[in-house]
């Protein structure tokens, strides 16, 4: 059975240095190498110092259970690739300069501040640099769309630009929402028309019988999640 220090799930306010794992990831790569999950969970244990239960694995890959940084690092050994291979999208700034293997320092560096300020934006995970600064970000670390927009504290000024979008007129909103996510104009464009699109047939469920109550809860949850909505018609295929 797994021990104790297996069963990990982050408590609230932790930040995590990775992305969390990516269960299809981790589980197609250790596919591709035919390994079991004995044998992975054998090689975990090896570099991680103690023995890891084969069903710690098996739950890391159903996403039932989530792993340490320390254990993230064990697994990227045993299956012979670097972590980011085995992970999702990098959520904060932190995370994108783990992936990229660079100190501090050589961040702030990159970007063109003082080790102390941009040390301060990575805790906060909140970005204020120059129009200067925030290219240099882009070509340093690399955020994803998703991870700039939210240390820029505006997911929540986007979630209500989207809502209005997919609910009224969404090409009025192809400029606002470009000024807030860092992609090209076409693509927002692309991206709003398909949100838009997805809304509507929902909205036409009330049409043709379905029940008031089962459209509504439906409409609700997709305006809820509407901004993960955008990342995924945003986001590169197969990626």
């Amino acid at each position: 059975m797994p021990t104790q220090d297996d069963l990990h799930r982050p408590s609230e306010g932790e930040i995590s240095p990775y992305p969390p794992l990516d269960p299809h990831r981790a589980a197609g790569v250790r596919e591709r190498l035919g390994l079991t999950h004995g044998q992975v969970a054998w090689a975990v244990s090896a570099f991680q110092g103690h023995p890891l239960h084969p069903d710690t694995l098996l739950a890391w890959e159903q996403g039932a259970l989530v792993p340490t940084a320390h254990q993230i690092k064990a697994l990227a050994a045993a299956l012979w690739c670097s972590p980011g291979e085995l992970l999702g999208e990098p959520a904060t700034l932190l995370q994108c300069r783990t992936l990229l293997g660079l100190t501090v320092e050589q961040a702030a560096v990159g970007v063109g501040m003082t080790r102390d300020r941009y040390a301060e934006a990575e805790r906060r995970n909140r970005w204020r640099g120059s129009g200067r600064q925030t290219q240099a970000l882009f070509e340093v670390l690399r955020p994803p769309p998703a991870c700039f927009v939210g240390a820029c504290g505006r997911t929540g000024q986007l979630r209500v630009l989207l809502r209005e979008a997919v609910t009224g007129w969404w090409p009025n909103y192809v400029r606002p929402v470009a000024k807030i996510v860092p992609v090209e104009p076409a693509e927002i464009q692309r991206a709003l028309e398909q949100l838009h699109l997805t809304y509507q047939r929902i909205d036409n469920h009330g049409r043709t019988g379905a029940p008031a109550e089962a459209v509504e809860r439906e409409a609700l949850a997709f305006l809820d999640r509407v901004d993960e909505q955008l990342w995924q018609r945003l986001r590169p295929r197969g990626a």
